[in-house]
């Protein structure tokens, strides 16, 4: 961990320092970032409208209507005991598909745009080491 990671000062190592400004704004007028957002955004939505929608339907099912949520399944095992539970599998099910939604929809792209970013910093340094051999030499070797 760097001295600027743990808020100690200093500068931060090339690695932390992330891309540039203008890297950035490029990438993100890239379509497939486009698209990667609007993906990403559509799924968070979903996502959690389905978790809190099934919140709410147990909390209102549980307020309205206690008879229906009472009513033996198996055993001492209610309704409102399985719907309960079910919160638990409902979780489990929007982490999986987050999962499943990463795995197919945002990483290769994610991928493609890190290898943009890395094409045009390697050809922003080529830029910059040729423009230092372009230099003229004369102010190198000032005499004293």
């Amino acid at each position: 961990m760097s001295r600027h990671s743990m808020g100690l000062g200093g500068s931060p190592f090339p690695h932390e320092a992330g891309p540039d400004p203008a890297d950035r704004q490029s990438v993100s007028r890239e379509p497939s970032y486009q698209a990667l957002r609007s993906s990403h955004r559509r799924f968070g939505v979903r996502a959690t409208a389905v978790a809190v929608g099934g919140f709410l339907l147990y909390v209102l099912l549980s307020s309205f209507l206690p008879a229906l949520m009472n009513t033996p399944v198996s055993g001492h095992l209610t309704i409102g005991l399985a719907l309960g539970l079910g919160q638990f599998v409902l979780m489990g099910v929007i982490v999986w598909r987050y999962l499943v939604h990463m795995r197919t929809r945002v990483t290769p792209v994610v991928r493609g745009l890190r290898g943009l970013v890395r094409h045009h910093e390697s050809a922003g340094r080529e830029r910059a080491a040729f423009e230092v051999r372009r230099a003229p030499r004369e102010e190198e070797y000032r005499p004293w």
